[in-house]
């Protein structure tokens, strides 16, 4: 009986552990604009770690000249929080823009390590090398129907007296097809165009933004907190679980034969 506890012992602790073996995957699209210039535009990045924070790790790793060294993130000692203090070798904390809306504004969490990503979002990131010209943080949504494409771009300011962010439509912004370099418009007063979706499938806002429309999560949506088992974990534990009860009863049913023989 006692080798039957240790083997359903051993078995637990496997499907504790299962989560890392049947860790979830997921593809986003990534933007990044330094000084105003838009260097990467809705290119895909595949992550294991759902988190921001992951996606700008495997975004430098897969995109940047000097791979994850031009990224640093970890507990600032100062604020005493999270914070990302070097992006794409830019010595500054950027602004990230995740489906809409700004890490740190209601809708979502306000750090990269928290920030819960999904496949198919869209994650824009700004920063400056000048302190003295910053960065505009810009976001870009979408609706596509029947080949055409309504974008939204919004600009989001940040109150440092409050620390809250304020959001107003970017308006008369070009509009372009930033692999051919097309001009496709420029926003109305709403800050919206509606375009037929280049051959690229991806749009951007001159220098600032990106999108792919073909990429899935266009629209706004807020980010779940991350925390709690994957889906392939969760089916993980499952069959584990049901493994560990098959061995028990074949064992004890082995058992009970040797005696009944």
């Amino acid at each position: 009986m006692k080798k039957v506890l240790a083997f359903v012992l051993v078995v637990f602790m496997l499907a504790a552990i299962s989560p890392f073996a049947f860790a979830a995957s997921a593809t986003v699209n990534v933007s990044i604009s330094v000084d105003g210039k838009l260097l990467v535009a809705a290119q895909p990045v595949s992550v294991t770690d759902l988190t921001v924070n992951g996606v700008l790790k495997a975004a430098h790793k897969a995109y940047y000249s000097g791979g994850e060294s031009g990224y640093v993130a970890d507990i600032d000692p100062t604020w005493n929080m999270f914070l990302i203090t070097k992006c794409w070798g830019v010595s500054a904390t950027p602004y990230v823009i995740i489906n809409g809306y700004p890490l740190g504004s209601p809708e979502v969490p306000d750090t990269a390590d928290k920030a819960a990503v999904k496949a198919g979002d869209n994650i824009i990131v700004s920063t400056s090398s000048d302190p003295a010209v910053p960065a505009q943080a810009i976001a870009l949504t979408a609706t596509v129907a029947d080949g055409a494409a309504t974008v939204k771009a919004t600009s989001w300011v940040l109150d440092f007296t409050t620390f809250t962010y304020k959001s107003s439509p970017l308006a008369s912004a070009k509009i372009v097809d930033p692999v051919t370099g097309t001009a496709l418009g420029t926003t109305d007063a709403n800050g919206s165009i509606t375009v037929t979706v280049p051959e690229s499938g991806i749009v951007a806002v001159d220098g600032l933004a990106a999108i792919n429309l073909a990429g899935g999560a266009g629209n706004a949506q807020p980010l779940p907190q991350t925390g709690g088992f994957s889906a392939s974990a969760i089916v993980g534990i499952a069959g584990l679980a049901l493994l560990a009860a098959g061995a028990t009863t074949f064992v004890v049913g082995k058992k009970r034969a040797g005696r009944s023989a």
